[in-house]
């Protein structure tokens, strides 16, 4: 017997950004926004393992998969960011903007 699924992804307005990777001070901000309006500000420092808040995403918990699952969690996010900065400081990757660009254009070149 077979079996088969898909997924669809539909954009739900939540997206994060990292406006500052600090290699030497092994310290990477993060921040979330939901339809453009910033929810919430996160600060890793891996050198003292310190994970700094400012906000939250309440605004947001109500979202949900037309099956009932929560779309964002909190705990989820601040560990999804936690790993993105541990990335961005063992590769070296300063601007992780102008890093994911470069990488969307080698793509293309293939």
């Amino acid at each position: 017997m077979k079996s088969f699924g898909f997924t669809i992804f539909e954009p739900v307005g939540i997206r994060t950004d990292y406006p500052l990777v600090d290699l030497e001070k092994k310290q990477v901000t993060a921040r979330i926004f939901y339809k453009d309006k910033l929810l919430m500000t996160v600060l890793v420092d891996l050198r003292s393992n310190h994970i700094q808040k400012e906000g939250n995403l309440s605004e947001v918990a109500h979202l949900t998969t037309p099956d009932g699952m929560k779309i964002v969690d909190e705990e989820r996010e601040i560990s999804i960011i936690k790993s993105q900065a541990e990335f961005f400081i063992e590769n070296r990757i300063s601007n992780p903007t102008e890093h994911e660009e470069q990488l969307i254009k080698n793509q293309l070149r293939k």
